[in-house]
This record gives C-alpha cells, sequence and structure tokens, in this order.
C-alpha cells in the first residue's frame, strides 16, 4: 500500500512559547542520529526516548517518535533549521 503522507508536517503549537516542531511520518534511530549528528554539532543530553543538541545555535530535541521540536525561535527562523536537520536526518539513514 502505497504511504501518500507528505515526509513531515510542520507546527507551531504555541505562539507565546516560540516554539516550533516538526513531526515526521517515520520514527527516528536516535542511536545513529547521535552519531550522525555530532560530527557537526554539540549533543547536550541522550537518554532512550530523545536526544538534545545545538545546531546553527539553536536548541533541538529529537524523539524516536519522529518528532523534532525547536526551542526559542520564531516560525520565520526555525522553519528552514527544522528541514535542514530532517534533510540530514534523511540523507544519512536516521529515519526508520
Amino acid at each position: 500500500m502505497n504511504d501518500d503522507r507528505p515526509d513531515y508536517v510542520i507546527l507551531s503549537p504555541c505562539t507565546t512559547s516560540k516554539t516550533i516542531e516538526m513531526r515526521t511520518k517515520s520514527k527516528l534511530d536516535l542511536v545513529k542520529a547521535e552519531k550522525e549528528l555530532a560530527r557537526d554539532n554539540d549533543i547536550t543530553a541522550n537518554t532512550s526516548v530523545f536526544l538534545s543538541l545545538v545546531h546553527a545555535g539553536k536548541q533541538f530535541t529529537l524523539y524516536s517518535s519522529g518528532k523534532i521540536v525547536l526551542k526559542e525561535v520564531d516560525v520565520k527562523e526555525g522553519k528552514p533549521l527544522l528541514i535542514e536537520v530532517f534533510k540530514i536526518l534523511k540523507d544519512t539513514g536516521c529515519l526508520k
């Protein structure tokens, strides 16, 4: 069966929190993501549930469910950064 859903959806759950999130249709392999992202980013936390890192000076939290949260940023600035991290994850095989 063909899955016609988009690869991701970007949401802004709360306009006052300056947080935006991406929900991918794929799960994330956090172990592989840490290895791939640690090359050019500062990993700040890693648990079996989430991976936190600083990319382009901004705080990201990646969840194994496929959710990626970007904090302290507005949608205009954050959307391209979310897409950039998603493409890195996709290109390096971190999406299941």
